[in-house]
């Protein structure tokens, strides 16, 4: 993406488009540039080929934009009709890879307005998502499936409770600003059990057993011991997905390469 062809989509009215410069940290799934117009900056989202994960922007955007709403997300600026980029306003804020118990009490309290949020969607199947990494054959991938696969069947004991997802709570897509937490980069989002929402968490913090506990009891008021069960099946679970995905993702550089 350059400006001369930003300028084409003709998107801002009132604003003069001055420069468009990539971020120094970028992304996985995404190209992501820092725009800045007369009056605003943003965030330039060019995405890459969504052909290998369960993603709908159209839906990406429609939750951003409630989320928004509930300030508890940037604002969605504009989504291209052909999907091949999204804007959204620039924050200011710092990630955090360790948190303070307050730190804690007010995510899982940002949490708790995200799964509050009210879409109709079909629900992420797990077990399907998983077959996408069957053909991965190495050692560590296919420890990792059969444990994905031993940890779904224990959760099948156990009631659902489905929400609207971010689906990536992981310290680069939380932002702490003067004005709260914002989540960002929605791509993920979907309906599924809101244990996989607070398993992230508990995983990318590195939250010991108590702070597990102290999650369960603010999240839920009160908890059970089947609720840290579901959890530490639910971290299992996306412990093992990462551990996936990354392979997954030296698989295709690798191949590119040759």
């Amino acid at each position: 993406m350059t400006l001369k062809n930003l300028k084409q989509y003709k998107i801002f009215k009132n604003e003069k488009l001055l420069s468009l410069e990539l971020f120094e940290n970028q992304g996985f799934c995404n190209i992501n540039y820092h725009l800045k117009t007369s009056k605003n900056s943003y965030v330039l989202r060019e995405f890459k080929s969504d052909k290998t994960v369960n993603i709908s922007r159209d839906f990406e955007f429609k939750v951003q934009k409630i989320a928004f709403g509930k300030n508890i997300a940037t604002k969605p600026v504009y989504l291209d009709k052909n999907k091949k980029f999204m804007i959204y306003k620039f924050l200011d804020g710092n990630h955090k890879s360790k948190l303070k118990k307050s730190e804690l009490n007010s995510l899982i309290k940002t949490v708790k307005k995200l799964h509050k949020i009210k879409l109709v969607s079909k629900e992420m199947n797990l077990k399907n998502e998983l077959k996408q990494y069957k053909y991965l054959d190495s050692k560590k991938a296919k420890k990792s499936l059969d444990i994905c696969n031993k940890e779904l069947r224990k959760l099948q004991r156990y009631k659902k409770s489905l929400v609207v997802c971010h689906h990536d709570l992981n310290p680069k897509n939380i932002l702490f600003t003067k004005d709260g937490i914002k989540f960002i980069d929605w791509e993920y989002s979907g309906i599924n059990d809101s244990f996989f929402d607070l398993a992230t968490i508990c995983y990318e913090f590195d939250l010991n057993k108590q702070k597990r506990v102290y999650l369960l009891k603010k999240y839920l008021k009160n908890y059970t011991k089947k609720d840290l069960s579901k959890l530490e099946s639910y971290i299992k679970i996306y412990k093992h997905i990462c551990k996936l995905w990354f392979i997954s993702l030296e698989n295709s550089k690798a191949q590119g390469n040759k």
